[in-house]
């Protein structure tokens, strides 16, 4: 939940900036703005709590209430929309003009320019608490967003750029440059890009690459005395060797909103949700009854705080949410 002391220090500025960027990454061209929509939002802690507050305001507003899960749930009705509220109204009504107007256009400029991500040091170790979401800048000027509970080391030198990633999941905005590759290595993979936006991620039994912008080769090991196979990505492709031989799928649209602190799900698995989503708290949710693991779910979420989400998910499902002996959080039938 965002902080007493950032909420303060936004200014009208900010949040309409944020009601802009909501509305941009929930469009049909959010792809074409997610490159300079994360560096907006990496370039102020109160960028990323604003643009939260927006989230949290459209849940708040109706947004479960108005999906699929919602209306097959019978939700209540929803209070106005976020769109209806007076402060972001003109943004909304300026978005929603150009949409008439303008098919495929949500809005003519961007937002002023902002610094970028806090620069790092090329041998210091990146990780992220639990819970955390943060970006920082290397040397090159590649922007790298570390999931919850995720750590790289990086190695550059004068012929190259090199990042392991040794837990979690991690987005590369990577900076061109045609006489140093950028290497991502992770659990036996390597991730090869010049300049280029993807996600990498250690799930338990592999890797999971998922290409938003430009190309990259994905390298196995090399078997002995053979060559490593070699997989080219194109984007809105993903490689993923987990639980299963390698192999290329579509990318989940979903995989592209994590770095705004917001999940979405179309018709995922109530298990596999929460697998995904307990991962940001120390306090887990469990179900109290094995068979709702099969429950589909559609709709957006924040992970944290994992208390809203344990009651959005059981007012979504008609269940209860009662506290464990551990501190966890338990869905049950009523």
């Amino acid at each position: 939940m965002p902080g007493k002391a950032s909420k303060e220090n936004r200014s009208p500025a900010v949040i309409k900036q944020a009601g802009i960027w909501f509305a941009r990454m929930r469009g049909p061209d959010r792809a074409r703005w997610r490159s300079e929509f994360e560096r907006w939002q990496a370039a102020d802690p109160v960028h990323r709590d604003a643009y939260a507050e927006a989230g949290a305001q459209w849940l708040d507003a109706g947004g479960l209430a108005a999906t699929e899960m919602g209306r097959n749930r019978r939700l209540p009705e929803p209070r106005p929309a976020l769109w209806q509220m007076p402060a972001v109204r003109p943004v909304f009504a300026a978005a929603a003009l150009l949409l008439v107007v303008l098919p495929g256009f949500w809005l003519l400029r961007a937002p002023s320019a902002v610094p970028d991500a806090a620069l790092v040091a090329q041998a210091e170790p990146q990780a992220t608490r639990v819970g955390e979401i943060r970006a920082v800048k290397l040397g090159d000027g590649t922007i790298v967003t570390l999931d919850t509970d995720s750590a790289i080391e990086v190695r550059f030198s004068g012929d190259l750029r090199q990042v392991r990633l040794m837990r979690g999941r991690a987005r590369f905005d990577v900076a061109h440059d045609a006489a140093r590759p950028f290497r991502v290595e992770a659990g036996g993979r390597t991730v090869i890009a010049l300049g280029t936006v993807f996600d990498v991620g250690i799930e338990p039994g592999g890797v999971r690459v998922s290409l938003l912008r430009g190309s990259v080769d994905v390298r196995g090991v090399a078997p002995a005395g053979g060559v490593a196979a070699v997989t080219r990505l194109a984007p809105g492709e993903c490689f993923t060797d987990v639980a299963s031989r390698p192999k290329v799928v579509r990318a989940s649209p979903a995989v592209q909103q994590w770095v705004s602190g917001m999940l979405d799900f179309d018709g995922v698995p109530l298990g596999d949700v929460l697998e995904q989503t307990n991962r940001y708290s120390e306090r887990k949710i469990r179900l109290g009854d094995p068979s709702l693991a099969s429950a589909r779910v559609t709709g957006g979420f924040r992970p944290l705080p994992v208390e809203q989400l344990a009651t959005a998910l059981a007012a979504a499902f008609s269940l209860q949410a009662e506290r464990s002996p551990q501190g966890d959080l338990v869905l049950r039938r009523r």
